[in-house]
């Protein structure tokens, strides 16, 4: 896993595919953003560990990552997931990224995840992209 805090005006990529890992990306619809992030805190979880981002800023970025992924990463789960975060943005969903350094937090994040609706949740492991809703 990763110790890097993430910030939304330099997002993490592998071969030019969004790539957080060591975190969990929660999206969700825009209005929910504000209740989520302060259950996330409420869990204990640092303001620095949490990045939240507008379905507005999520479609700004992906839609100038997509068109340069490379073929390595074209076939790969985090080229799919860039995709399918990509189209929840257009419908009004917005994204947290979410550092996760153990399990325990990881339990938090999910727990919230589904308290607040969240419609996907994915976390970015350094080969894998698990599903956890």
């Amino acid at each position: 896993m990763t110790d890097r805090h993430i910030n939304k005006d330099q997002l993490p990529l592998s071969f030019g595919a969004f790539k957080p890992t060591g975190h969990v990306v929660l999206v969700y619809a825009d209005d929910r953003a504000p209740a989520l992030t302060e259950a996330l805190r409420a869990r204990g979880l640092a303001e620095a560990d949490i990045v939240s981002m507008t379905s507005e800023e999520v479609a700004e970025r992906f839609k100038a990552l997509l068109p340069d992924t490379s073929g390595a990463s074209g076939f790969g789960s985090e080229i799919q997931s860039m995709r399918q975060i990509y189209m929840l943005a257009l419908e009004g969903h917005g994204m947290a990224i979410v550092r996760v350094p153990d399990d325990r937090t990881r339990s938090h994040v999910v727990a919230v995840a589904q308290e607040h609706d969240a419609v996907l949740a994915k976390e970015y492991g350094r080969l894998t992209v698990e599903e956890l809703l």
